[in-house]
């Protein structure tokens, strides 16, 4: 039997220890700072309050679509459990279809707010779950209505996703978030709205 040559030997030895080189790269711990950007469905208020009164016949939106993300950093110990710092925003519109004589209503959310997250995973992907409080805002029209001054109002967040990098310095981005919207007082002509929570579904990419 002829002895086998330095390349074979070579080859053999990287086959044995690509995997752990792979494992130990794929169980890097969380670092840095990560950023957000994601496409999102989200339910929208609809109860008087949170809307102005409507016409007879008008529809109000209960759900749009636009856009959340945010930025954060991820601090303390722990290998694949890491503590994180950032900041999340929101910004929806539903319109609904205004049927003749009825005028169709516009719906807007916007809310942004500090957060702490808890991070379950490794550099090349993990899940979180975050809370945070911040504030809100909801304005609603329709063609023909008096434009009402929206106010800014405390809003808590909180929810769970998940980051899968297929590059170095992009990931998958997904998130399921809750955004409970404090009541607000009454103002001349809209009465007083109560307490709601609204929920955001939303896709996108990660960078870092």
């Amino acid at each position: 039997m002829r002895p086998a040559s330095p390349a074979w030997g070579l080859l053999t030895a990287l086959v044995c220890i690509a995997p752990h080189l792979a494992m130990a790269q794929a169980r890097e711990p969380l670092r840095g700072v990560v950023a957000d950007v994601r496409l999102v469905s989200a339910t929208l208020p609809s109860t008087p309050g949170w809307t102005p009164t409507v016409p007879a016949g008008a529809v109000v939106p209960g759900r749009g679509f636009g856009v959340d993300g945010g930025a954060h950093v991820f601090v303390g110990p722990g290998r694949h459990r890491r503590l994180g710092f950032g900041v999340a925003g929101l910004v929806s519109q539903g319109r609904s279809t205004g049927l003749t004589p009825a005028p169709a209503v516009t719906t807007r959310l916007f809310a942004a707010a500090p957060h702490v997250s808890l991070n379950f995973g490794h550099a090349l992907g993990w899940s979180h779950l975050s809370l945070g409080v911040g504030t809100a805002k909801v304005t609603s029209t329709y063609v023909g209505g008096v434009a009402e001054p929206a106010t800014w109002g405390t809003a808590i967040h909180y929810g769970f996703g998940g980051r899968w990098f297929l590059r170095d310095h992009l990931a998958l981005s997904l998130d399921l978030r809750f955004w409970a919207l404090t009541p607000r007082p009454a103002s001349d002509p809209r009465p007083s709205a109560p307490a709601t929570t609204r929920v955001a579904l939303g896709a996108g990419v990660a960078f870092r």
